[in-house]
């Protein structure tokens, strides 16, 4: 049933051939027609019974054969397809943005060692996890600054985010959304789209806002892993005699950017389970974008074996087609 409602023709004009091969038909039938010429001059009721048909009505015949063969030409020329083959650039996979947070709030110890170093390493694994596939990396805390444009060498990129530090950028503080251009911008090389990935522990209240544009545009999916501790645990570890120094994990408000962007939110744990989400979203978006690129295979040459079976039977001896 999928197939039938994806059926269509890529070349559907060619289907006007079928009219200059019907009035051949009708022409070739009126020429052939014994009874024309005597209408005139006798009874049609006398002339059904004075003209002998002929008794070759056989349903396998040269004339119903070329029929078959000029309609299966035809369809064929026209390309049936339903089903779409693979795409030119198959070899490639989805492509992803990695925003990291610079801010002074990642340095919090609250995630041993530190929360950007847990974050560095969950990044690594992530790309390891990846291969090969394009990936860019921003870093941003009050400003965002393009670090890797999109390579597919895992190396460079596990040597630009070994250099990342809390406070090497030029202007403090905490601003995300001036992340969402410079994402546009990496993933607009590729022409596909891609995935944008937030790691951070907090953003402002006004944030949220300026991931909205996120939402209608199909061609950038927005993730955001969080890393840190709420409020809650911070108080009962403070409460256990456990000091730490860090502040509280904003989830609230990273919750409210991946749901203004249409995107996710998962907070980063000791396991792989954030990891395997985010793997999960990006190869979905990839596959979703990617479906619509993707040629649509053309059947009809599936056809050209049933003409030449066809195409055979003229080979009998006495087959043989008359004009």
């Amino acid at each position: 049933m999928d197939a039938l409602t994806a059926l269509h023709f890529l070349r559907p004009q060619w289907f006007l051939l079928l009219l200059p091969y019907t009035l051949i038909l009708l022409l070739e039938r009126r020429r052939n027609d014994q009874a024309r010429h005597w209408r005139p001059v006798i009874a049609g009721h006398l002339l059904r019974e004075m003209v002998v048909r002929g008794g070759d009505r056989r349903w396998l015949s040269p004339p119903v054969a070329a029929r078959v063969i000029a309609v299966l030409l035809v369809v064929a020329i026209a390309g049936p397809s339903w089903q779409r083959g693979e795409s030119p650039f198959a070899e490639d996979a989805a492509a992803l943005v990695i925003a990291l947070d610079l801010s002074a709030s990642m340095a919090g110890s609250d995630v041993q060692p530190t929360r950007l170093q847990r974050a560095r390493d969950k990044l690594l694994t992530l790309q390891r996890a990846r291969g090969d596939a394009y990936t860019g990396l921003v870093a941003y805390a009050g400003s965002a600054h393009v670090v890797l444009p999109l390579s597919d060498d895992s190396t460079v990129l596990r040597h630009y985010l070994a250099a990342l530090e809390v406070g090497m950028l030029p202007r403090e503080g905490k601003a995300p959304e001036l992340v969402v251009p410079l994402a546009r911008e990496l993933l607009a090389a590729r022409e596909r789209g891609g995935t944008l990935l937030l790691v951070t522990d907090g953003a402002g209240n006004a944030a949220a806002a300026s991931f909205a544009s996120m939402a209608d545009d199909a061609g950038l999916q927005l993730a955001v892993w969080g890393i840190g501790t709420v409020q809650a645990e911070l108080e009962r570890e403070a409460q256990d005699g456990a000091a730490v120094r860090a502040q509280p994990l904003q989830e609230a408000q990273l919750e409210a950017i991946a749901n203004a962007a249409g995107g996710h939110y998962q907070r980063i744990t000791h396991d792989d389970t954030a990891l395997r989400t985010l793997l999960q979203h990006i190869e979905q978006h990839f596959v979703a974008g990617e479906d619509s690129a993707r040629p649509w295979i053309d059947a009809g040459y599936y056809l050209l074996f049933p003409i030449a079976a066809l195409y055979l039977l003229f080979f009998w001896r006495g087959w043989a087609l008359r004009w």
